[in-house]
């Protein structure tokens, strides 16, 4: 009951990478563009030189995506025997996540690699995106009839 199933943890980290840049387009590039004037992606271009990006950058960072929603899935199945089956695990879990990028960016930040203003509103973005892709990575690595069922 409480092992790991991998295919399950590989399915699911696919899913929560995919509902990630879904919401991230959302808000990244709707919702921004309502309250800012221009897409997260404009103001990064004129806040920060970015070097041309080609098609092996493409790839490492669509892999270390993956790679980090896999892990992230990985760590919520592992948090199950504590904090149950569902949303509750699934929050709590993106929680962390969103711990460890926001220390990221403050770190950035810190080091003059990003502007503060950009850093601030890039670790609010993923405060929103975190928990809606989590939740529904965790759906997808729980399948739909086990979702509301509770452990421990």
């Amino acid at each position: 009951m409480n092992e790991i199933r991998v295919k399950r943890m590989l399915l699911a980290g696919l899913a929560m990478l995919v509902v990630w840049v879904v919401v991230e387009v959302l808000v990244e590039q709707v919702f921004a563009r309502i309250l800012f004037g221009q897409s997260s992606q404009e103001m990064w271009l004129q806040g920060i030189e970015l070097r041309n990006s080609s098609a092996l950058t493409y790839w490492v960072n669509s892999f270390i995506a993956l790679l980090n929603c896999t892990l992230l899935i990985w760590l919520y199945a592992s948090l199950r025997p504590m904090y149950g089956v569902g949303t509750k695990t699934a929050l709590i879990t993106s929680a962390f996540g969103v711990i460890l990028m926001s220390s990221l960016f403050i770190n950035l930040i810190n080091l003059g690699l990003f502007p503060l203003q950009l850093g601030l509103m890039e670790a609010v973005f993923e405060a929103i995106e975190f928990p809606i892709a989590m939740i529904a990575g965790a759906a997808i690595y729980e399948g739909k009839g086990n979702w509301s069922r509770t452990t421990g």
